[in-house]
């Protein structure tokens, strides 16, 4: 089970696709963020390698539910010259599941309450051409 949305063919960007803004609700001064998106269809392209060579693809639904807490410890990473983030410390937690629909095979995690994370955080991040102190 592999569910992404594949490699872009003008971009080559992989495993990354557009999503609702309605998908996402952010506040980093506070560092609490939800991104949940239910039953988006989504290619299940089985393996990892297959994927990343084209291979063939069923199609698949995915939902998931993350949620980042805040609350916690303001932080500024910055090495000074291209790079600042200006973030909010805090825990996630997530729940997600897929459905291969054209075999049926479905997995799902257990619930987000009993997930636990060693490092979250939300912020706002400054790099490269966009750096300036």
């Amino acid at each position: 089970m592999d569910f992404n949305p594949g490699i872009d063919p003008q971009s080559g960007l992989f495993w990354t696709t557009a999503i609702p803004d309605d998908a996402i609700d952010v506040h980093p001064g506070a560092g609490t963020a939800r991104y949940a998106l239910t039953d988006w269809a989504v290619p299940d392209y089985h393996s990892v390698l297959n994927s990343l060579f084209g291979g063939p693809s069923d199609p698949g639904v995915a939902s998931f539910d993350i949620r980042f807490a805040g609350g916690g410890k303001k932080d500024v990473q910055t090495d000074g010259e291209t790079f600042s983030f200006d973030c909010v410390v805090s825990s996630s937690t997530i729940e997600w599941s897929g459905t291969n629909q054209t075999s049926g095979w479905h997995f799902a995690s257990d619930a987000r309450s009993t997930s636990s994370s060693l490092y979250a955080a939300v912020g706002h991040l400054k790099n490269g051409v966009f750096y300036s102190p």
